[in-house]
């Protein structure tokens, strides 16, 4: 009893044992605890109010606890938890939105609302439009709307090449340029080989460029050792590719070629090829049947027609391959068209008038049967064999015949 009444308590009923609940009356708040002796001697007290009011904390009710939640501009939508520390929803009365704060932490000075809160911090540290644009302009940028905010796109005129970019304030403080296809071209550079290195390239595959290294990747017009004039890749001459098609390709780039044009029932196909070759036996083998060709000086001729014909289909015309890969393994599915697009007459008279747009020699067309006569078969992946000769019972079937 001597150590509850240190401690403030005022024993009401005899003592009970040192961990059991002891009905006492506690001075200070006047209000009957049932602190347990042992607690008393550990903690000096046993009445938590009065320790939490010691500790600065507060004891809170239902009312006092939603008269702080007005009084924070939230209006409670349920009824007080029993805590502090448990969320609690509420409307919040200046922006609307439905939040759930803990009281604890509102009592403590946070604010009710953490949109609000985050939008005045935003506010706080906006930088106005005269500051911002100051720091772009340093960077070449010329604004051309107000500040929108640090991560927001600006729209700008970039100095330097005149174009309209939409870089954000953030990103150019952290020093990007802001204009990307400038940024590429200045990296382009910073990577790009130096000349004496590309030209050492060249001349170890036999090759004299004529013109300024354009980059790895660009047609760098040349020299070859055999005298013609090619534009082979930088790139694929480091691998050994594509160095003189003259030299390397078994189709005449300097030599007589035709241009020619066959045809099935659904479709016509332009091609290339040197005279005389097996290049239409291959195609007739697979169901096609030859329209027309006509015969020009070099294979670089017939290189140019064909890929201008090609260009009046897609370009101009709009019209897609007639067939896929798959259906041509002879290759050539790409120079195809259909015939209701395409007939022979109109792409033989239009490759009439790009040769002489090329100033090539007037041309001799040689027409075939299907020039005005369209197959009635379609041509197939796979390909066609002659029908096999009966064999008289008795009678040998000798080699070629």
């Amino acid at each position: 009893m001597a150590t509850m009444r240190a401690a403030q308590f005022v024993p009401l009923e005899a003592y009970p044992g040192a961990d059991k609940p002891w009905r006492c009356l506690h001075e200070p708040c006047g209000q009957v605890r049932t602190p347990k002796l042992n607690t008393v001697r550990r903690n000096g007290t046993a009445c938590r109010p009065c320790w939490l009011a010691g500790k600065g904390f507060t004891e809170w009710t239902a009312k006092s606890a939603e008269t702080h939640f007005r009084n924070h501009g939230l209006e409670p939508l349920q009824p007080y938890p029993g805590s502090s520390a448990v969320p609690w929803p509420a409307r919040h009365t200046v922006c609307g939105r439905v939040v759930a704060p803990r009281l604890g932490n509102v009592a403590a000075g946070q604010g009710p609302c953490r949109e609000c809160g985050l939008e005045a911090a935003h506010a706080a540290q906006r930088l106005d439009h005269d500051e911002a644009a100051a720091l772009m302009r340093i960077a070449g940028l010329e604004p051309l709307e107000p500040f929108p905010g640090v991560d927001h796109p600006w729209r700008c005129r970039h100095a330097r090449c005149g174009g309209e970019v939409s870089p954000t304030y953030t990103n150019t403080k952290r020093g990007q340029r802001g204009c990307r296809p400038c940024a590429a071209q200045e990296a382009s550079a910073r990577l790009l080989m130096p000349e004496p290195d590309a030209r050492a390239i060249m001349n170890a595959a036999d090759l004299e460029p004529v013109e300024p290294y354009p980059g790895s990747g660009k047609p760098w017009r040349c020299r070859h050792s055999c005298g013609m004039t090619v534009t082979p890749t930088l790139n694929n001459v480091a691998q050994g590719l594509g160095i003189c098609r003259y030299c390397n390709s078994r189709f005449p780039y300097a030599g007589p070629a035709m241009v020619y044009l066959v045809v099935d029932r659904r479709a016509v196909k332009i091609g290339i090829a040197k005279r005389d070759g097996t290049r239409i036996d291959e195609h007739r083998r697979q169901g096609w049947q030859l329209a027309w060709s006509v015969d020009v000086p070099t294979g670089d001729d017939a290189y140019n027609l064909e890929q201008a014909v090609i260009a009046w289909w897609r370009d101009e015309l709009g019209l897609l391959p007639a067939y896929t890969r798959d259906h041509m393994p002879q290759s050539g599915a790409t120079e195809t068209a259909m015939w209701d697009n395409a007939p022979p007459d109109d792409v033989l008279a239009k490759v009439v008038q790009l040769a002489d747009t090329l100033n090539l020699p007037a041309l001799s067309p040689k027409l075939t049967h299907w020039h005005e006569v369209r197959p009635s078969v379609v041509s197939t992946s796979r390909p066609i064999r002659a029908p096999r000769r009966s064999v008289v019972s008795g009678q040998l079937t000798l080699p070629g015949l």
